[in-house]
């Protein structure tokens, strides 16, 4: 291979992108081209062989002597080894090929000169949240999205122009001609709210108002408002939520301009103004049915640019919300049911479900509510949601379950049941009503389901460990020594749900019922954790950002399996991840056991794992 092939190969190898082109020249000129046969041992030694090795073709076995030759890692083409030994970080692994391999081999004290590279010197000695922080920063870079993540004080904002409420609709006219604008701040005593052109004719061609008529009746409260400092996702999060094209940024002491869509849209193209405009416009199911393909779409792309999954998720949930609602709305023709109150539970109440693998949903209702209409009501509604696109749920926690439809009355008096004879599917059931959000109806009711819940909690002193048990549940796939324990399967693979995802969740949100938290999503309670000194700050941005990987690669392997029309599970084929990804997912279940062993003894169920 020529030098300048070298050098390209290289650049293509982390850390070795990180190397400016004289260090990369330095680093090519340092290696040599070794070929293995198929099982033959790779030497590799801090006294005799002191090497690197990356790999150009075939795969190489790590393994651990004390472990009986079990594989520990399986690299492949632009994958490199040996690090670990020459950092002695590692003693006792040792090397062969899996197939007929060739090899690129640096000595270490090539090796050791490129340390002094902080950048290259941290892909070695980072934590995870550093090195998670890189991962994504060069996803972004790779894709040209950074926008996505840039503060919205970057983006050009519309002046600010701020009238009393007594403010004729002239003057404000007036106003909005000349400083260029269609929204203005509205003060009202201790007030404040938004005025747009769109309220202004409203007024003048429906309401009957005329040109001298204040404008106090037709301002819209409260603000709409978002942090200068914020990112620009949020604010498009923000718009998608509330159904506004339009916010007010503050900075600390006040308001100091508009954001418009359309200024945020010229930022970075993204699909969830396209899919709001159906939703918006839907009249019947036919039409949602197009929602559901462009919010597919939309997570598509976004995973591609490499937007935090934590992100996508807030914002695909806001869209199935709204979905949701406008199905309700759709169906219920002679509005018996407006005040009913459907909620959404487990991931889609934790603002956590991105590729809709199945519904956990269910309805509480007055005692007034027409029950047998309403429950034949739900069994449209629940077979309309998996014509959708929303899989039933395999045990059947759905609207169109009796169980799961009921009056506020009686679903307290069935929570109450949960606790005085549990069982493993009974705690499973508090669980996802503990991360429930309302969407349609009056939410106060959900409100005081989950009061009757905390207070069965208050009562019963050992609750909370037995509840937590079910984080031990599932072993971590790592081993002893670091190695990645994998399905004897073709690709290797492994549940990522079970082996990392439920373990943190189940946990926080145990945590979370404990201390008062009322936020349902993981990343939240995380935070409110934190601010309770549960555990500290640096541990939980680890815990956070270890399932928001987790939940990445699970994403990465839903979309890919979709495309592939293959059945949608939890699984990751570890062959097909980068050796940056593997060693990620490494630190990842290393950050979970650490979490596993903080629940057992916080709750002090010493030998439980």
């Amino acid at each position: 291979m020529a030098m300048s092939e070298l050098i390209g190969f290289l650049a293509q190898v982390h850390p070795f992108d990180r190397l400016p082109e004289a260090e990369l020249q330095t680093a090519a000129q340092a290696m040599d081209l070794v070929y293995f046969a198929r099982d033959q041992a790779i030497p590799l030694s801090q006294k005799t062989d002191p090497y690197l090795y990356l790999v150009l073709k075939g795969r190489v076995a790590e393994c651990h002597d004390e472990e009986g030759g079990n594989h520990c890692a399986l690299y492949g083409p632009n994958a490199q080894f040996g690090a670990a030994m020459l950092l002695q970080q590692q003693t006792q692994l040792t090397y062969h090929a899996v197939e007929e391999t060739l090899t690129y081999r640096m000595a270490n004290s090539t090796f050791q000169r490129l340390l002094n590279n902080p950048d290259f010197e941290a892909f070695y000695f980072n934590d995870i949240t550093e090195k998670l922080s890189r991962f994504h920063q060069q996803l972004q870079m790779e894709s040209s999205s950074e926008a996505m993540m840039d503060a919205v004080k970057i983006a050009p904002l519309h002046a600010l122009v701020t009238l009393g409420a007594s403010t004729s609709i002239k003057v404000c006219v007036e106003q909005m001609e000349a400083y260029k604008t269609d929204a203005c701040l509205v003060t009202n005593g201790d007030k404040q709210g938004v005025i747009t052109s769109s309220d202004l004719l409203r007024g003048l061609a429906i309401h009957g108002f005329d040109l001298t008529s204040s404008i106090a009746d037709m301002v819209s409260y409260p603000v709409i408002s978002i942090d200068k400092n914020d990112y620009l996702f949020n604010a498009l999060l923000k718009m998608t939520r509330f159904g506004v094209d339009r916010l007010m940024v503050r900075d600390k002491q006040a308001f100091i301009g508009v954001l418009h869509q359309k200024e945020l849209m010229s930022l970075f193209a993204n699909q969830s103004g396209l899919v709001m405009l159906t939703l918006e416009r839907a009249t019947s199911v036919a039409d949602l049915q197009k929602v559901t393909q462009q919010i597919d779409d939309l997570v598509a792309g976004l995973s591609n640019k490499g937007v935090k999954t934590h992100y996508i998720a807030k914002l695909v949930n806001e869209l199935h919300r709204k979905l949701q609602a406008k199905l309700w709305q759709i169906l219920d023709t002679d509005q018996q049911f407006t005040e009913v109150t459907f909620i959404v539970m487990g991931s889609e109440g934790r603002s956590e479900q991105v590729v809709r693998t199945d519904q956990d949903n269910a309805v509480i209702f007055d005692e007034a509510v027409d029950s047998q209409a309403l429950a034949q009501f739900c069994q449209t509604y629940s077979a309309e949601l998996i014509q959708l696109g929303f899989p039933p749920c395999p045990g059947n926690i759905m609207v169109s379950n009796p169980q799961w439809c009921l009056s506020e009355a009686a679903f307290a008096q069935q929570v109450i049941d949960w606790f005085e004879n549990p069982s493993q599917e009974r705690f499973m059931h508090l669980s996802i009503l503990l991360d429930a959000q309302a969407v349609q109806g009056d939410p106060s009711r959900l409100e005081r389901l989950k009061a009757v819940l905390s207070a069965q909690v208050k009562k019963r002193q050992m609750f909370l460990a037995q509840f937590a048990r079910s984080v031990m549940q599932f072993d971590t796939p790592i081993g002893l020594f670091g190695r990645l324990i994998t399905q004897k399967d073709a690709g290797h693979s492994i549940d990522l749900k079970k082996g990392g995802i439920f373990p943190i969740i189940h946990g926080v949100r145990c945590l979370a019922l404990e201390y008062g938290i009322v936020k349902t999503n993981t990343h939240w309670r995380i935070r409110d954790l934190i601010n309770h000194h549960v555990f500290d700050e640096k541990f939980g941005v680890e815990l956070g950002e270890t399932l928001n990987f987790l939940n990445t690669l699970r994403l990465q392997g839903m979309l890919h399996q979709k495309s592939m029309a293959l059945p949608i599970d939890n699984s990751i084929k570890t062959d097909t991840l980068s050796q940056l990804q593997q060693d990620l997912l490494k630190d990842a279940f290393g950050v979970v056991n650490n979490f596993k062993k903080f629940v057992e003894q916080h709750y002090k169920m010493e030998g439980a794992l």
